[in-house]
């Protein structure tokens, strides 16, 4: 027996429809009505009565008093709020760390912030084959590599091309190809805020990297996903699409946890959440 086939085994079929009719209402603007529901989910007239009148008795749908249509109950914003509460966005980039690894054949790093512009490793996740080794506890800042540059497209750009031309002198090289000029560094600051994504070829050590933040509900920073791998593992022409794919991840989360979708600029919405954060101290 498959673990597809064991897990449907185990499944309430009377729970199953009732998770279906709240999907069905949630997904159509003006509610749907007994009929609807019937037809669309195939269900019998008598089951499906049953199952809206124990919902409506559970606060879980209510009937619009105007017509027949049935919408979501308020009893939803209610576990909504605690499911929200109980979900921990870096805990969620820590366990997809090893499923990203093992689907790309990169190692993949999940980092908690600190504080504003830094992060540390706390998870790291290797494939079967080849790969690039990383220690828990290293910690990343604003002038390493893709996850400095992630880091610095969090900040407002005038706070960002502030720090970056005030520190120029003190930009690291930590390699021959690191970026330690400040207008070629704000240039691909102001790409990642575009892509959502940062990029580091050689910049950091001697391989390459993808970065993506992971937001929390509210638009600041949760976590750092990193994908890191050899010039012919993560290869540049590889590198957007790994970048999407981490990016995609990070998006998933921060709506598990109850966030809402990115604005047209994917780190506008981090960046905003990071001046507020700032502006409450």
């Amino acid at each position: 027996m498959s673990e597809r086939q064991s897990t449907e085994r185990y499944r309430v079929p009377a729970v199953m429809a009732a998770a279906s009719i709240l999907d069905a209402i949630a997904s159509a603007p003006d509610g749907m009505t007994h009929t609807e529901l019937v037809r669309e989910l195939e269900l019998s007239k008598s089951s499906a009565h049953n199952l809206l009148s124990t919902l409506e008795a559970l606060g879980w749908v209510r009937r619009d008093p105007r017509g027949r249509a049935y919408r979501l109950g308020g009893g939803l914003v209610r576990l909504g709020a605690f499911a929200v509460r109980q979900v921990d966005a870096l805990a969620l980039a820590m366990e997809r760390t090893h499923e990203i690894a093992g689907e790309h054949h990169l190692t993949v790093v999940a980092a908690q912030p600190l504080g504003r512009g830094d992060v540390e490793v706390v998870a790291v996740a290797f494939p079967d084959d080849t790969h690039v080794g990383i220690s828990l506890g290293i910690r990343y800042s604003w002038f390493d590599g893709a996850v400095g540059k992630c880091l610095l497209a969090l900040e407002p750009p005038a706070a960002a091309e502030q720090l970056v031309r005030e520190r120029a002198r003190q930009i690291p090289a930590h390699t021959e190809r690191t970026l330690t000029d400040p207008d070629a560094l704000l240039a691909d600051v102001e790409h990642v805020r575009g892509v959502g994504y940062g990029a580091s070829i050689g910049e950091y050590r001697h391989n390459n990297a993808v970065a993506v933040p992971v937001r929390n509900a509210d638009g600041t920073l949760a976590a750092m996903l990193i994908a890191i791998g050899f010039p012919d593992q993560l290869t540049r022409d590889a590198i957007p699409s790994i970048g999407h794919v981490l990016r995609d991840v990070a998006d998933a989360i921060t709506a598990e946890c109850g966030g809402g979708a990115l604005t047209s600029d994917p780190l506008a919405q981090n960046a905003a959440g990071t001046a507020a954060k700032e502006q409450s101290r």
